[in-house]
């Protein structure tokens, strides 16, 4: 691994502002990535680089969306690397779940993903190359147990990893790559709020590096795949 290996390499990170997120941003930075990270508080968490500009807005906006990607092309230029890490969760029973919260939970963790990638992808169709990395969860990969009050997470991030596998697919012969990882407990915010005090088994900057992983070209060979990211 080169520390120069995105060197001059544009990249976009939703949900750059905390967590994954960030640490995420921040090992691209350090690469040589030209950054921009966008949440709905981007502007206050801001990486203090020259080379990462943040963006605030909400992913399931496409308003939104269009002003993110307007301000990077007009900054560093055509999106390369896509990563998908805007989320939320709001445990509840699922008789408890009205509506719109379901419909919440879709938009931020489905829709934003759908949102971004549509925007990125004709760029990289005309450059005939990128890499896309969507943030999914173990809670939604079909077989380990889940935790009760999860029944919306965990249905909105599988609708994460068959979107990552089917895009895979159609979008191959662009030399486009797109790829999830499915981390299990990570010490951020939204697990501190969600695990009632269980420690996490995982720092955001070890999942950090799997993504970066997946988004450099070492990971050439791998398309269309949801790693599975826990602790030894």
């Amino acid at each position: 691994m080169s520390p120069h290996e995105f060197d001059g390499r544009v990249a976009i990170v939703t949900g750059g502002s905390s967590g994954i997120g960030k640490a995420t941003a921040e090992l691209l930075a350090s690469r040589g990535a030209l950054v921009t990270i966008f949440a709905r508080s981007a502007s206050a968490a801001s990486l203090p680089l020259e080379n990462v500009l943040a963006v605030d807005g909400d992913v399931s906006d496409p308003e939104a969306i269009e002003r993110l990607f307007a301000e990077t092309e007009s900054r560093f230029g055509d999106c390369e690397i896509l990563i998908n890490c805007a989320g939320m969760i709001d445990p509840k029973p699922l008789a408890e779940v009205t509506p719109d919260d379901w419909d919440r939970m879709f938009a931020v963790n489905v829709r934003g993903t759908y949102l971004t990638t549509r925007r990125a992808l004709p760029a990289m169709i005309a450059k005939r190359g990128g890499a896309i990395v969507n943030v999914a969860s173990i809670s939604g990969v079909i077989g380990p147990e889940k935790f009760p009050g999860y029944v919306s997470y965990c249905a909105s991030k599988a609708a994460v990893i068959a979107m990552t596998e089917a895009l895979a697919v159609e979008v191959k012969q662009y030399g486009i790559r797109v790829n999830s990882v499915s981390p299990g407990s990570v010490d951020t915010r939204m697990w501190a709020a969600a695990s009632g005090g269980e420690p996490a088994a995982m720092t955001p900057g070890e999942v950090a590096e799997v993504i970066c992983f997946l988004a450099s070209d070492r990971a050439r060979a791998v398309n269309g795949q949801d790693v599975h990211v826990y602790s030894a």
